[in-house]
Protein backbone atom coordinates (compact mmCIF):
# COMPACT_ATOMS: atom_id res chain seq x y z
CA UNK A 1 0.00 0.00 0.00
CA UNK A 2 1.30 3.61 -0.97
CA UNK A 3 1.20 5.71 2.11
CA UNK A 4 0.78 9.74 1.73
CA UNK A 5 3.40 11.41 3.53
CA UNK A 6 3.36 14.45 5.16
CA UNK A 7 5.79 17.33 6.37
CA UNK A 8 6.87 16.54 9.47
CA UNK A 9 10.66 17.13 10.26
CA UNK A 10 12.76 14.75 12.17
CA UNK A 11 10.45 11.52 12.17
CA UNK A 12 10.37 10.74 8.41
CA UNK A 13 12.83 8.00 7.85
CA UNK A 14 11.61 6.80 10.99
CA UNK A 15 7.90 6.77 9.62
CA UNK A 16 8.21 5.31 5.72
CA UNK A 17 10.70 2.66 6.22
CA UNK A 18 8.36 0.53 4.85
CA UNK A 19 5.63 0.94 2.47
CA UNK A 20 3.42 -1.39 4.26
CA UNK A 21 3.53 0.74 7.31
CA UNK A 22 0.10 1.84 9.03
CA UNK A 23 -1.43 4.89 8.00
CA UNK A 24 -1.15 7.32 11.73
CA UNK A 25 -4.41 9.02 12.37
CA UNK A 26 -4.80 11.23 15.25
CA UNK A 27 -8.03 11.66 16.47
CA UNK A 28 -9.09 15.13 18.62
CA UNK A 29 -11.70 15.61 20.44
CA UNK A 30 -12.03 19.44 21.07
CA UNK A 31 -14.31 19.99 23.47
CA UNK A 32 -13.18 21.66 26.59
CA UNK A 33 -16.10 23.19 28.40
CA UNK A 34 -16.35 21.51 31.79
CA UNK A 35 -19.31 23.24 33.88
CA UNK A 36 -21.35 21.65 34.84
CA UNK A 37 -19.13 18.83 34.40
CA UNK A 38 -17.16 17.79 31.67
CA UNK A 39 -18.68 15.22 28.83
CA UNK A 40 -16.82 12.39 27.43
CA UNK A 41 -16.10 13.36 23.71
CA UNK A 42 -18.24 10.02 22.73
CA UNK A 43 -18.92 10.77 18.92
CA UNK A 44 -15.05 11.01 19.22
CA UNK A 45 -14.12 7.45 20.79
CA UNK A 46 -16.80 5.93 18.44
CA UNK A 47 -14.64 7.41 15.27
CA UNK A 48 -11.52 6.02 16.91
CA UNK A 49 -12.80 2.76 17.85
CA UNK A 50 -13.37 2.73 13.75
CA UNK A 51 -10.77 3.12 12.79
CA UNK A 52 -8.57 0.96 14.78
CA UNK A 53 -10.93 -1.21 14.08
CA UNK A 54 -10.12 -1.33 10.29
CA UNK A 55 -6.16 -0.98 11.06
CA UNK A 56 -5.15 2.86 11.01
CA UNK A 57 -2.59 3.34 13.93
CA UNK A 58 -4.89 5.47 15.98
CA UNK A 59 -3.88 7.91 19.07
CA UNK A 60 -6.26 10.09 20.70
CA UNK A 61 -6.07 14.09 22.15
CA UNK A 62 -8.35 14.80 23.98
CA UNK A 63 -7.99 18.98 25.01
CA UNK A 64 -11.05 18.99 27.79
CA UNK A 65 -8.37 18.57 30.49
CA UNK A 66 -5.21 20.23 28.69
CA UNK A 67 -3.99 23.30 30.44
CA UNK A 68 -3.00 24.41 26.94
CA UNK A 69 -4.75 22.90 24.23
CA UNK A 70 -3.50 24.39 20.96
CA UNK A 71 0.53 24.39 22.22
CA UNK A 72 -0.32 20.72 23.89
CA UNK A 73 -1.77 19.38 20.12
CA UNK A 74 0.91 20.62 18.67
CA UNK A 75 3.52 19.11 20.46
CA UNK A 76 1.76 15.95 19.96
CA UNK A 77 1.62 16.23 16.18
CA UNK A 78 5.11 17.03 16.06
CA UNK A 79 5.56 14.56 17.95
CA UNK A 80 3.63 11.55 16.82
CA UNK A 81 3.75 12.85 13.14
CA UNK A 82 0.07 11.66 11.75
CA UNK A 83 -0.86 11.54 7.94
CA UNK A 84 -4.57 12.21 9.25
CA UNK A 85 -5.52 14.84 11.96
CA UNK A 86 -9.37 14.32 12.71
CA UNK A 87 -10.84 17.34 14.50
CA UNK A 88 -14.11 16.51 16.06
CA UNK A 89 -15.98 19.65 17.14
CA UNK A 90 -19.34 18.63 19.83
CA UNK A 91 -20.63 22.43 20.64
CA UNK A 92 -20.73 25.92 17.91
CA UNK A 93 -21.22 27.71 21.17
CA UNK A 94 -22.95 26.95 24.95
CA UNK A 95 -26.41 28.76 23.87
CA UNK A 96 -26.02 30.80 27.07
CA UNK A 97 -27.89 33.78 26.17
CA UNK A 98 -26.91 36.66 26.80
CA UNK A 99 -23.38 35.82 28.16
CA UNK A 100 -22.50 33.30 25.56
CA UNK A 101 -19.14 31.91 24.36
CA UNK A 102 -18.35 31.18 20.74
CA UNK A 103 -15.55 28.46 20.26
CA UNK A 104 -14.87 29.43 16.79
CA UNK A 105 -11.61 31.33 18.04
CA UNK A 106 -10.83 28.78 19.78
CA UNK A 107 -10.96 25.91 17.05
CA UNK A 108 -9.15 28.53 14.86
CA UNK A 109 -6.19 28.08 16.97
CA UNK A 110 -6.01 23.93 17.35
CA UNK A 111 -5.86 24.28 13.55
CA UNK A 112 -3.14 27.03 13.60
CA UNK A 113 -1.32 24.27 15.92
CA UNK A 114 -1.91 21.83 13.65
CA UNK A 115 -0.38 23.57 10.78
CA UNK A 116 2.15 24.84 12.01
CA UNK A 117 4.03 22.17 13.25
CA UNK A 118 2.76 19.74 10.21
CA UNK A 119 1.60 19.60 6.97
CA UNK A 120 -1.01 16.39 7.47
CA UNK A 121 -4.17 16.11 5.96
CA UNK A 122 -6.97 17.80 8.40
CA UNK A 123 -10.49 16.30 8.56
CA UNK A 124 -13.27 18.16 10.55
CA UNK A 125 -16.03 16.69 11.58
CA UNK A 126 -18.66 16.30 14.97
CA UNK A 127 -21.89 17.88 15.65
CA UNK A 128 -21.16 21.06 15.32
CA UNK A 129 -19.27 20.84 11.67
CA UNK A 130 -22.38 18.55 10.76
CA UNK A 131 -24.84 21.87 11.22
CA UNK A 132 -22.27 24.25 9.61
CA UNK A 133 -20.23 22.48 7.34
CA UNK A 134 -19.52 24.65 4.90
CA UNK A 135 -19.00 27.88 7.49
CA UNK A 136 -16.14 25.69 9.20
CA UNK A 137 -14.66 24.13 6.04
CA UNK A 138 -14.32 27.88 4.86
CA UNK A 139 -13.32 29.64 8.08
CA UNK A 140 -10.80 26.46 9.61
CA UNK A 141 -9.51 25.70 5.76
CA UNK A 142 -9.59 22.03 6.61
CA UNK A 143 -8.64 19.39 3.93
CA UNK A 144 -12.09 17.48 4.26
CA UNK A 145 -15.38 17.85 6.58
CA UNK A 146 -17.30 15.41 6.82
CA UNK A 147 -21.28 15.63 7.85
CA UNK A 148 -22.74 13.20 9.60
CA UNK A 149 -21.92 10.02 11.12
CA UNK A 150 -18.76 9.08 10.66
CA UNK A 151 -18.16 5.95 11.40
CA UNK A 152 -17.98 4.40 8.15
CA UNK A 153 -17.59 7.46 6.31
CA UNK A 154 -14.07 8.30 7.61
CA UNK A 155 -12.71 5.23 7.10
CA UNK A 156 -13.68 5.14 3.38
CA UNK A 157 -11.90 8.60 2.94
CA UNK A 158 -8.23 7.02 4.63
CA UNK A 159 -8.81 4.23 2.32
CA UNK A 160 -8.90 6.54 -0.71
CA UNK A 161 -5.83 8.70 1.14
CA UNK A 162 -3.64 5.58 1.64
CA UNK A 163 -4.48 4.87 -2.22
CA UNK A 164 -3.26 8.32 -3.55
CA UNK A 165 -7.55 8.43 -4.88
CA UNK A 166 -7.93 11.42 -2.78
CA UNK A 167 -11.81 12.64 -3.61
CA UNK A 168 -11.94 15.93 -5.70
CA UNK A 169 -14.84 17.43 -3.24
CA UNK A 170 -13.90 18.56 -0.04
CA UNK A 171 -17.30 18.04 2.00
CA UNK A 172 -18.14 14.68 2.13
CA UNK A 173 -21.73 14.11 3.26
CA UNK A 174 -22.23 10.67 5.20
CA UNK A 175 -25.40 8.22 5.03
CA UNK A 176 -27.22 7.23 8.32
CA UNK A 177 -26.08 4.03 9.33
CA UNK A 178 -29.61 2.33 9.25
CA UNK A 179 -28.34 -0.44 11.64
CA UNK A 180 -26.56 0.74 14.21
CA UNK A 181 -26.16 -2.54 16.10
CA UNK A 182 -23.29 -3.45 13.22
CA UNK A 183 -20.80 -1.06 14.54
CA UNK A 184 -19.13 -1.79 18.12
CA UNK A 185 -19.34 0.12 21.54
CA UNK A 186 -16.33 2.01 21.99
CA UNK A 187 -13.81 0.75 23.87
CA UNK A 188 -12.25 4.77 24.89
CA UNK A 189 -8.72 3.60 24.44
CA UNK A 190 -6.49 6.58 25.19
CA UNK A 191 -9.51 8.61 26.64
CA UNK A 192 -9.09 9.48 30.04
CA UNK A 193 -12.13 7.98 30.78
CA UNK A 194 -11.50 7.66 35.11
CA UNK A 195 -10.84 11.44 35.17
CA UNK A 196 -14.32 11.69 33.47
CA UNK A 197 -15.82 9.71 35.89
CA UNK A 198 -14.30 11.39 38.68
CA UNK A 199 -15.14 14.99 37.46
CA UNK A 200 -18.71 14.52 36.03
CA UNK A 201 -19.68 11.74 38.39
CA UNK A 202 -21.06 9.66 35.34
CA UNK A 203 -20.41 7.90 32.16
CA UNK A 204 -22.22 8.91 28.88
CA UNK A 205 -23.78 5.88 27.59
CA UNK A 206 -25.95 6.37 24.03
CA UNK A 207 -28.92 3.72 23.43
CA UNK A 208 -30.71 5.24 20.34
CA UNK A 209 -30.14 7.94 17.45
CA UNK A 210 -32.17 10.06 15.65
CA UNK A 211 -34.94 11.48 17.22
CA UNK A 212 -39.10 11.38 15.87
CA UNK A 213 -40.19 14.49 17.54
CA UNK A 214 -41.50 17.56 15.97
CA UNK A 215 -39.69 20.28 18.11
CA UNK A 216 -39.22 23.62 16.62
CA UNK A 217 -35.21 24.38 16.99
CA UNK A 218 -33.92 20.77 17.70
CA UNK A 219 -31.21 19.89 15.84
CA UNK A 220 -30.93 15.94 16.76
CA UNK A 221 -32.85 15.45 13.67
CA UNK A 222 -30.70 17.17 11.52
CA UNK A 223 -27.52 15.72 12.91
CA UNK A 224 -28.58 12.16 13.47
CA UNK A 225 -32.27 11.85 11.42
CA UNK A 226 -35.46 12.45 12.08
CA UNK A 227 -36.33 8.00 12.57
CA UNK A 228 -35.14 6.44 15.56
CA UNK A 229 -32.26 3.78 15.32
CA UNK A 230 -32.23 1.86 18.57
CA UNK A 231 -29.76 -0.24 19.63
CA UNK A 232 -30.51 -3.43 20.89
CA UNK A 233 -31.25 -3.51 24.60
CA UNK A 234 -28.70 -6.68 25.21
CA UNK A 235 -26.15 -4.46 23.04
CA UNK A 236 -26.47 -1.64 25.54
CA UNK A 237 -26.54 -3.56 28.76
CA UNK A 238 -23.57 -5.31 27.76
CA UNK A 239 -21.61 -1.61 27.77
CA UNK A 240 -23.31 -0.75 30.91
CA UNK A 241 -21.90 -4.23 32.15
CA UNK A 242 -18.18 -3.75 30.25
CA UNK A 243 -18.03 -0.64 32.80
CA UNK A 244 -19.20 -1.16 35.71
CA UNK A 245 -17.17 -4.37 35.87
CA UNK A 246 -14.25 -1.65 35.47
CA UNK A 247 -15.13 0.18 38.62
CA UNK A 248 -17.73 2.66 36.47
CA UNK A 249 -21.52 2.49 38.63
CA UNK A 250 -23.12 5.88 37.51
CA UNK A 251 -24.36 6.33 34.09
CA UNK A 252 -25.98 9.15 32.24
CA UNK A 253 -27.88 8.33 28.94
CA UNK A 254 -27.91 10.56 26.14
CA UNK A 255 -30.25 9.99 23.83
CA UNK A 256 -32.09 12.60 22.68
CA UNK A 257 -35.03 11.36 25.32
CA UNK A 258 -34.25 8.18 27.11
CA UNK A 259 -38.36 7.24 26.83
CA UNK A 260 -39.05 7.37 23.53
CA UNK A 261 -39.84 4.67 22.45
CA UNK A 262 -40.99 3.98 26.10
CA UNK A 263 -41.71 0.23 25.16
CA UNK A 264 -38.14 0.03 24.28
CA UNK A 265 -36.62 1.82 27.63
CA UNK A 266 -38.49 -0.34 28.93
CA UNK A 267 -36.52 -3.07 27.29
CA UNK A 268 -33.24 -1.21 27.83
CA UNK A 269 -34.36 -1.31 31.84
CA UNK A 270 -35.32 -4.72 31.84
CA UNK A 271 -32.19 -6.19 30.63
CA UNK A 272 -30.13 -4.05 33.19
CA UNK A 273 -32.37 -5.97 35.31
CA UNK A 274 -31.69 -9.69 34.01
CA UNK A 275 -27.97 -9.11 34.20
CA UNK A 276 -28.14 -7.79 38.00
CA UNK A 277 -25.56 -4.53 37.00
CA UNK A 278 -25.93 -3.22 40.45
CA UNK A 279 -25.68 0.35 38.57
CA UNK A 280 -27.14 3.95 38.92
CA UNK A 281 -28.49 5.81 35.88
CA UNK A 282 -30.32 9.06 34.87
CA UNK A 283 -30.54 10.85 31.52
CA UNK A 284 -32.80 13.30 29.55
CA UNK A 285 -36.74 12.46 29.82
CA UNK A 286 -39.62 13.94 28.02
CA UNK A 287 -42.49 14.61 30.53
CA UNK A 288 -44.99 12.26 29.49
CA UNK A 289 -44.98 9.09 31.19
CA UNK A 290 -47.21 6.36 30.62
CA UNK A 291 -47.76 4.79 33.57
CA UNK A 292 -46.11 4.30 37.38
CA UNK A 293 -45.30 0.64 36.31
CA UNK A 294 -42.42 2.26 33.91
CA UNK A 295 -41.35 4.19 36.58
CA UNK A 296 -41.12 1.39 38.92
CA UNK A 297 -39.08 -0.45 36.32
CA UNK A 298 -36.53 2.33 35.67
CA UNK A 299 -36.16 1.97 39.28
CA UNK A 300 -35.55 -1.76 39.97
CA UNK A 301 -32.68 -0.92 37.17
CA UNK A 302 -30.99 1.83 38.93
CA UNK A 303 -32.62 5.25 37.96
CA UNK A 304 -31.86 7.91 40.46
CA UNK A 305 -33.39 11.39 38.86
CA UNK A 306 -34.69 12.35 35.55
CA UNK A 307 -33.72 15.32 33.82
CA UNK A 308 -37.02 16.39 31.86
CA UNK A 309 -37.04 18.40 28.65
CA UNK A 310 -39.93 20.19 29.84
CA UNK A 311 -39.26 23.19 27.95
CA UNK A 312 -42.35 25.30 28.98
CA UNK A 313 -45.62 24.97 31.31
CA UNK A 314 -47.82 26.20 29.32
CA UNK A 315 -50.08 25.17 26.60
CA UNK A 316 -49.66 28.18 24.01
CA UNK A 317 -45.62 27.83 24.11
CA UNK A 318 -45.34 24.25 24.22
CA UNK A 319 -47.78 24.59 21.21
CA UNK A 320 -45.01 27.36 19.39
CA UNK A 321 -42.24 24.75 20.45
CA UNK A 322 -44.33 22.19 18.92
CA UNK A 323 -44.12 19.68 21.15
CA UNK A 324 -46.34 16.31 21.51
CA UNK A 325 -47.09 16.87 25.12
CA UNK A 326 -49.66 18.97 27.03
CA UNK A 327 -49.95 20.84 30.36
CA UNK A 328 -51.61 17.90 31.69
CA UNK A 329 -49.18 15.52 30.70
CA UNK A 330 -46.37 16.93 32.45
CA UNK A 331 -48.63 17.36 35.79
CA UNK A 332 -49.10 13.70 35.37
CA UNK A 333 -45.64 12.47 35.05
CA UNK A 334 -44.73 15.12 37.79
CA UNK A 335 -47.31 13.53 39.88
CA UNK A 336 -46.14 9.81 38.98
CA UNK A 337 -42.35 10.57 40.28
CA UNK A 338 -43.52 12.46 43.45
CA UNK A 339 -45.56 9.29 44.24
CA UNK A 340 -42.53 7.09 43.35
CA UNK A 341 -40.02 9.68 45.31
CA UNK A 342 -37.81 9.94 41.81
CA UNK A 343 -35.88 13.29 42.09
CA UNK A 344 -36.76 15.33 39.05
CA UNK A 345 -35.23 18.68 37.14
CA UNK A 346 -37.11 20.83 34.81
CA UNK A 347 -35.37 22.16 31.69
CA UNK A 348 -36.84 24.99 30.45
CA UNK A 349 -36.61 27.54 27.66
CA UNK A 350 -38.13 31.16 27.59
CA UNK A 351 -38.72 33.26 24.99
CA UNK A 352 -39.93 30.84 22.64
CA UNK A 353 -43.03 31.37 19.93
CA UNK A 354 -45.90 32.23 21.40
CA UNK A 355 -44.36 33.56 25.11
CA UNK A 356 -45.38 36.74 26.71
CA UNK A 357 -45.11 37.79 30.23
CA UNK A 358 -48.08 36.23 31.45
CA UNK A 359 -47.19 32.84 30.13
CA UNK A 360 -43.20 33.28 31.82
CA UNK A 361 -45.47 33.53 34.98
CA UNK A 362 -47.35 30.68 34.39
CA UNK A 363 -44.77 28.30 33.50
CA UNK A 364 -43.19 29.60 36.86
CA UNK A 365 -46.47 29.27 38.84
CA UNK A 366 -46.68 25.70 37.14
CA UNK A 367 -43.26 24.53 37.78
CA UNK A 368 -43.42 25.48 41.66
CA UNK A 369 -46.61 23.37 41.75
CA UNK A 370 -44.63 20.47 40.74
CA UNK A 371 -42.01 21.02 43.66
CA UNK A 372 -38.73 19.73 41.00
CA UNK A 373 -35.38 19.69 43.00
CA UNK A 374 -34.27 22.44 40.43
CA UNK A 375 -35.24 24.05 37.15
CA UNK A 376 -32.36 25.08 34.36
CA UNK A 377 -33.74 27.69 32.51
CA UNK A 378 -31.86 28.97 29.24
CA UNK A 379 -33.18 32.71 27.80
CA UNK A 380 -33.98 32.50 24.15
CA UNK A 381 -33.40 29.80 21.86
CA UNK A 382 -30.39 29.60 19.63
CA UNK A 383 -31.40 29.06 15.68
CA UNK A 384 -29.71 26.83 13.37
CA UNK A 385 -30.69 25.92 9.97
CA UNK A 386 -32.87 23.08 8.43
CA UNK A 387 -35.04 23.61 11.75
CA UNK A 388 -38.35 24.98 11.88
CA UNK A 389 -37.78 27.94 14.18
CA UNK A 390 -35.04 29.42 11.23
CA UNK A 391 -38.43 30.64 9.47
CA UNK A 392 -39.20 32.93 12.12
CA UNK A 393 -36.15 35.07 11.81
CA UNK A 394 -36.35 38.37 9.74
CA UNK A 395 -34.79 37.47 6.34
CA UNK A 396 -31.79 39.90 6.37
CA UNK A 397 -30.72 37.86 9.84
CA UNK A 398 -27.45 35.42 8.68
CA UNK A 399 -28.11 32.12 10.82
CA UNK A 400 -24.27 31.03 10.74
CA UNK A 401 -21.59 30.55 12.99
CA UNK A 402 -22.02 33.51 15.29
CA UNK A 403 -24.52 32.71 17.57
CA UNK A 404 -28.25 34.32 17.12
CA UNK A 405 -31.14 33.67 19.34
CA UNK A 406 -34.93 34.15 18.78
CA UNK A 407 -37.49 36.05 21.69
CA UNK A 408 -40.80 36.42 21.37
CA UNK A 409 -41.75 40.12 19.87
CA UNK A 410 -44.04 40.22 22.96
CA UNK A 411 -40.52 39.71 25.52
CA UNK A 412 -37.39 40.04 24.22
CA UNK A 413 -36.77 43.93 24.79
CA UNK A 414 -37.77 42.97 28.68
CA UNK A 415 -37.46 39.29 29.26
CA UNK A 416 -34.01 39.23 30.63
CA UNK A 417 -34.35 41.74 33.29
CA UNK A 418 -37.92 40.19 34.21
CA UNK A 419 -36.90 36.90 35.02
CA UNK A 420 -33.79 38.03 36.96
CA UNK A 421 -35.63 39.66 39.24
CA UNK A 422 -38.47 37.43 39.36
CA UNK A 423 -36.23 34.25 40.22
CA UNK A 424 -33.83 36.42 42.48
CA UNK A 425 -32.52 34.18 45.03
CA UNK A 426 -34.81 31.22 44.46
CA UNK A 427 -32.50 28.70 44.88
CA UNK A 428 -34.38 26.02 42.84
CA UNK A 429 -33.51 27.95 39.67
CA UNK A 430 -30.19 27.89 37.87
CA UNK A 431 -30.10 30.35 34.58
CA UNK A 432 -26.35 29.56 32.92
CA UNK A 433 -26.53 32.69 30.70
CA UNK A 434 -27.12 34.95 33.92
CA UNK A 435 -24.60 32.89 36.22
CA UNK A 436 -27.65 32.48 38.67
CA UNK A 437 -27.11 29.18 40.50
CA UNK A 438 -23.65 28.05 38.78
CA UNK A 439 -21.53 27.74 41.80
CA UNK A 440 -18.60 26.27 39.98
CA UNK A 441 -16.23 26.42 43.04
CA UNK A 442 -18.76 24.40 45.02
CA UNK A 443 -19.06 22.12 41.68
CA UNK A 444 -15.92 21.43 41.89
CA UNK A 445 -15.82 20.68 45.34
CA UNK A 446 -18.70 18.18 45.68
CA UNK A 447 -17.03 16.34 42.36
CA UNK A 448 -13.43 16.26 44.27
CA UNK A 449 -15.33 14.91 47.28
CA UNK A 450 -16.46 12.39 45.39
CA UNK A 451 -20.04 13.14 44.48
CA UNK A 452 -21.34 10.93 41.40
CA UNK A 453 -24.28 11.55 39.48
CA UNK A 454 -26.11 15.03 38.93
CA UNK A 455 -25.54 18.01 41.03
CA UNK A 456 -28.52 19.56 40.56
CA UNK A 457 -29.91 16.42 42.68
CA UNK A 458 -28.36 18.05 45.50
CA UNK A 459 -30.09 21.18 45.55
Amino acid sequence: MKMITSHCTGHEADRMTSSYKKMKVLIVAANREKYPDPVFPLGAAYIAQAAEDAGYDTAIFDACFSDNPAAELGETVKKNCPDVVALSMRNIDDVAFPHFQDYLPYYKELVQAIRKTSGVRLVLGGSAFTIFPQEYLAELGADYGIAGEGEYAFITLLKQLSNNSAPSEKLIYSEKIRDINTRPYPLRKGFAVEMYYERSGCLNIQSKRGCALKCCYCTYPVIEGSAYRLRSAASVAEELSYWANRGIKYFFFVDSTFNYPENYARDVALEIIRLKLNIHWTGFFAPKISSPEFVDICLESGLTSMDLGTDAFSSSVLKGFKKNYTVDDIFHACNILTEKKVKFNHSLIFGGPGETYATMEETIRNVDKTAPVSNIAFLGIRVYPNTAIAAYMPPEVQIGLKPVFYFSETVKDGMVPWLVDRLKNNRKWLIPGTGQGTNFKLFEHLRRKGQKGPLWELL
